[in-house]
């Protein structure tokens, strides 16, 4: 015990050397207790809890099962590989839906602590820095939804960011073929995903040339091909472009600037500051190193923007997160001294601090101050949508009790009522999928490329 204690460091200086030294450990040791507590403590308080969302997702995954078809007996407009995994759950749970939920829980957890613990292994090998890498990570649950949303089910989006992460990963390791794979299976949990393959496209090209490009794309095709070839053997390569390409580009919502701005207050609260802390890491560090930190600007940016194309919560933010967490590792990394860069360091744990707060005390009055100022710039979503059918249950009731809908459109999202409404279509159909226009898909594709 006291070989123990001899080895516990006692300065402020020891713990940043320790922490510096061990920054692997710490940083996986503490996402994951991290994570798993947030996780239990949730649960204990809202047991059993699943978001419609997740419902949908660990629900496809028992029909399928039981012979339902991607995109014709269930409508979704997210792409496949969400419901690869759910499937494979499904049968190791056996058709019981609570062990389903359980494992989707355990999944996510997991798939969450692999991206946290990702962006930290990019930092170091970035910046060789441990204490910066911990702090990199620590920066992702700045955000209250990173940690305390995975109780309620499984997400595309925490596999889009662990995708994501170990496309970065693999690009700055200069392994292309795994980056293009790794690239191309997030855009196949969600579709924002794929502004990375393109990104690690561009660090291929720029770190080893063409060749290294090409073996990218290769990974990504290959990827590719292996998702969407079960739908072009079984005829239903429509639906699934229909559902996935077509329908989200019909379901972008409206919005008004300051509305969207505000929006992101509500979501973020103090983590807001977040932004400008992480813009500021990517500044610092394409004036350091322009060659090695330019695909961390360019690709924060371009994810930042997204805030205005799609943003329903602040889980879409996972991916311009895991940038944000990079420039703030860098910046740490950046910083002349130790005791600055334990500045910054205690600066993210005020913001995950206080943006906890902001999520989940019973009262926050400048909260319901902004929420009434957003409710003032706020538009209705689309200006119209047909109403749910009468009687129709809740997709919770609809997981626990394991039904198998009479009709296909049976989470009942605005997007996808919105695009049935748009293109002529019925909520009230038994398949889902059919090509919504009169002009036969083959002529509306060779439509769409030629020059005239």
């Amino acid at each position: 015990m006291e070989e123990f204690y001899g080895k516990v460091p006692r300065t402020r200086r020891g713990w940043y050397d320790w922490i510096d030294t061990n920054w692997f450990l710490v940083l996986l040791g503490g996402a994951t207790v991290f994570l798993t507590l947030a996780t239990i403590y949730q649960f204990s308080q809202h047991p059993f809890y699943v978001n419609k969302d997740s419902a949908l997702f660990q629900h496809a995954g028992w029909y399928i099962g039981q012979g339902a078809e991607l995109y014709v007996d269930i409508w979704d407009l997210k792409p496949p590989l969400i419901y690869a995994v759910t499937t494979v759950l499904a049968v190791l749970s056996f058709g019981n839906m609570e062990l389903l939920h359980l494992l989707s829980v355990a999944v996510a957890v997991a798939t969450i602590v692999g991206g946290v613990t990702l962006v930290g292994v990019i930092t170091h090998r970035l910046t060789n820095d441990g204490f910066a890498s911990v702090v990199a990570g620590a920066s992702t649950f700045v955000v209250t939804s990173t940690y305390m949303f995975p109780f309620a089910g499984i997400r595309p989006k925490y596999f889009a960011f662990l995708c994501g992460a170990t496309a970065l990963l693999m690009a700055i390791d200069d392994r292309p073929f795994l980056s293009g794979v790794a690239a191309a299976m997030g855009a196949g949990f969600w579709q924002m995903g794929g502004l990375l393959a393109f990104l690690v496209v561009g660090m291929a090209l720029q770190r080893s040339g063409w060749r290294a490009a090409g073996r990218t794309v290769a990974g990504g095709v290959t990827v590719a091909t292996l998702t969407v070839l079960p739908f072009v053997l079984t005829g239903n390569a429509i639906p699934l472009f229909v559902e996935v390409v077509l329908a989200p580009i019909y379901g972008v919502i409206r919005y008004t600037i300051p509305g969207r701005l505000l929006r992101t207050v509500i979501e973020l609260g103090p983590g807001v500051a977040l932004i400008p802390l992480g813009v500021y890491g990517w500044g610092r560090a394409a004036v350091a190193d322009y060659d090695e930190y330019w695909w961390v600007a360019v690709g924060g940016g371009l994810y930042l923007l997204q805030v205005f194309l799609e943003f329903q919560g602040a889980i879409e933010m996972i991916l311009v997160l895991m940038f944000l967490a990079l420039g703030v590792g860098v910046l740490v990394a950046e910083t002349s001294t130790p005791s600055r860069q334990s500045l910054v360091a205690v600066c993210i744990l005020l913001l995950v601090a206080t943006s906890f707060h902001w999520n989940e005390a019973a009262t926050t009055p400048f909260k319901d101050a902004v929420e009434e100022e957003y409710e003032d710039w706020d538009v209705a979503n689309y200006e119209s949508l047909p109403e749910d059918p009468d009687g129709w249950p809740s997709m919770q009731t609809i997981y626990w009790e394991k039904r198998q809908p009479e009709y296909c459109h049976y989470r009942l999202g605005h997007k996808q009522k919105y695009f049935e409404q748009e293109t002529g279509g019925t909520l009230v159909k038994e398949t889902c999928g059919q090509w919504p226009y009169d002009e036969p898909a083959g002529e509306w594709f060779l439509g769409g490329l030629s020059p005239v």
